[in-house]
This record gives structure tokens, sequence and C-alpha cells, in this order.
């Protein structure tokens, strides 16, 4: 929701619940620690030029394709065991859903989205369907070259990456301030 919603904290209020919010705001703490770690910058210069302003879009997918080919390395839950519960949240928690987001939630639970991360095709697709949302995100599509281009770089990015970012993430939301449930 981080990506679909828009507003403070404090507007936020007016619609949804303080444990949300929480998870918004670090949503939102999460993509600027992202966007401005040394392993991100040297990562987007693996991108093709015409790609690079999406560098924020891109290498999260590139990452999510890493994290869940490694998923048992980082959770003690399995991919299936979290993505069916992702979608079970979702779908008892559709109040909270953006009309946008709703429609892109039916069709990633339909189409199995998370599990697609897993292959080069899949990313592929999901280039495709991001580039959809609007007409400037055209040059997403074939962002999966890039990738196969350079793998062994981005994975071994990621791999230095994701700690720190669960570290940093940990730090921001001591003790799970906020819940799904």
């Amino acid at each position: 929701m981080g990506d679909f919603v828009r507003g403070t904290p404090q507007s936020l209020r007016k619609t949804y619940p303080d444990s949300l919010i929480a998870g918004i705001m670090l949503h939102r703490s999460i993509d600027r620690f992202t966007d401005d770690h040394p392993l991100f910058l040297e990562s987007k210069k693996f991108l093709h030029p015409d790609r690079r302003r999406f560098a924020g879009i891109i290498i999260d997918i590139f990452f999510d394709h890493f994290l869940s080919l490694s998923w048992e390395k980082y959770s003690d839950t399995s991919l299936t065991d979290f993505i069916d519960e992702t979608h079970n949240i979702l779908d008892r928690r559709a109040e909270w859903l953006t009309p946008e987001l709703a429609i892109i939630c039916q069709k990633m639970a339909k189409q199995d989205w998370l599990a697609s991360y897993q292959t080069i095709s899949g990313l592929a697709l999901t280039f495709e369907r991001v580039k959809t949302r609007r007409n400037f995100l055209a040059p997403l599509a074939g962002a999966e070259q890039d990738l196969s281009k350079h793998y062994s770089e981005f994975e071994k990015h990621f791999h230095q990456f994701y700690p720190e970012l669960s570290s940093f993430a940990k730090s921001e939301n001591p003790g799970e301030a906020f819940t799904w449930e």
C-alpha cells in the first residue's frame, strides 16, 4: 500500500488504522533507505541508460527475484506459506485497499505474481504489467534483459544489501509496532 496511498500520517488517520499507517510509513522509510544505499546506486549503473530513471522500481523487482530464490535463508516461513498468508490478509482487509490496488491484488492472486518472481520470464511479465499502469512507465519493458546481462552483479549486491535492509527495518520498527491482522 505504500506505493498506492498518499498523505501524511495525520491525513491517513481519517481512513486507516494506526497499525496500517505504521506499515505504510515503514514502507516509505525502506524505499528511502534503499534509494540512497551505495549498493543500490552501484546496481543502477548496470541498467540500460533509458531505464535508469526507473531504477527504484526495477532494482526492487530484481531484488524480489533474489529474495524469492533464497527465501529460506532469510525467513523461517516457507515462501508458499508467506504468499498464501499475504493473499489471505489482503482478502480479510479489502476495505483498506484503494480501488486500483484492489484490482491489482485480485490479479496478483489469480496469476500468482509473487511466485512468478522466481523466473526471468516471470519478471518479464511483471515489467509488462507494471508498464501498463501509466504511459510513462513504458521503458520498464525489457528490464529483465539488464538482469540477465548482469545477473551475478545484481545477485551479489542483493545478498550484501538485504541483511542491512533487514537490520534497518527492525530498527525502524522495534518490537513489531504494527500488525496486519
